[in-house]
């Protein structure tokens, strides 16, 4: 489906990304994989892909600090020629041995630094650079929608929901050049998630519609929907897969 396509993944050491970065590149794609810190894992990715015959290439950027936004869109420019999709995934935790240590003070800025500033410069710079035709994604989150309680889901909410709304704010101002839309994931099995406890993992199951943790590949499937000619009239648009969490 993406044969000749260019598409850029940040973020792609682990998780999600790591789940894009594959899938794109199993569908024909070349790939630029993009890591802040998780340089062993995103070497990881890209040596798999390499060995199933795919394009691939690897690119560092701490998108906490100002110009280097700007520096990745270059590496992506000049390793991959063009650039058709891009893919904000990179992310802040807020619930890990990442954090610990950290004031609420530091956490807010942590999170902000990478998931909102970061998308907002890693859009705005690459915008230009973009295929016609070609597209952004981003990754908000299914409670940004509905609000969650605690330090930890006031923090997500917070800054997820600054991403939604930005989201619609590109998809207007480069329409209808580049499609511009978020994909909002619920609960999704990631090393956060399958290193809780099963009391705790089913009880979150027992309050999704669909009775199930989701995946990676799930959230997958609509990145490739989302990027993809059958997705040539969405634009601004937030697509939540959460298997029922949140409905709206």
């Amino acid at each position: 489906m993406f044969h000749n396509k260019n598409v850029v993944v940040t973020g792609a050491g682990r998780g999600i990304g790591r789940a894009l970065a594959l899938e794109f590149a199993a569908q024909g794609a070349a790939v630029l994989v993009h890591y802040g810190s998780a340089q062993q894992q995103a070497e990881g990715v890209v040596r798999q892909i390499e060995s199933e015959g795919g394009r691939v290439m690897l690119a560092q950027a701490d998108l906490r600090l100002p110009g280097e936004a700007a520096r990745l869109v270059s590496q992506a420019q000049e390793k991959l020629g063009s650039i058709d999709v891009w893919i904000n995934n990179a992310g802040a935790s807020a619930n890990s041995e990442e954090v610990r240590g950290l004031s609420e003070d530091e956490m807010f800025e942590r999170i902000m630094a990478v998931d909102v500033k970061g998308t907002w410069r890693c859009s705005r710079d690459v915008a230009p650079h973009i295929n016609k035709g070609g597209c952004i994604l981003t990754i908000g989150w299914d409670h940004a929608l509905d609000g969650a309680p605690g330090l930890v889901g006031q923090l997500y909410a917070m800054s997820k929901g600054a991403i939604i709304s930005l989201t619609r704010c590109l998809a207007q101002e480069l329409a209808p050049r580049v499609r511009v839309n978020c994909i909002a994931p619920g609960a999704i099995e990631n090393e956060w998630a399958l290193g809780r406890s099963e009391s705790f993992r089913k009880k979150v199951e027992q309050g999704i519609p669909m009775q199930r943790w989701g995946t990676p590949a799930d959230i997958v499937a609509a990145a490739l929907f989302l990027a993809s000619p059958a997705a040539s009239f969405i634009t601004g648009q937030v697509l939540v897969v959460d298997g029922g969490d949140v409905m709206r």
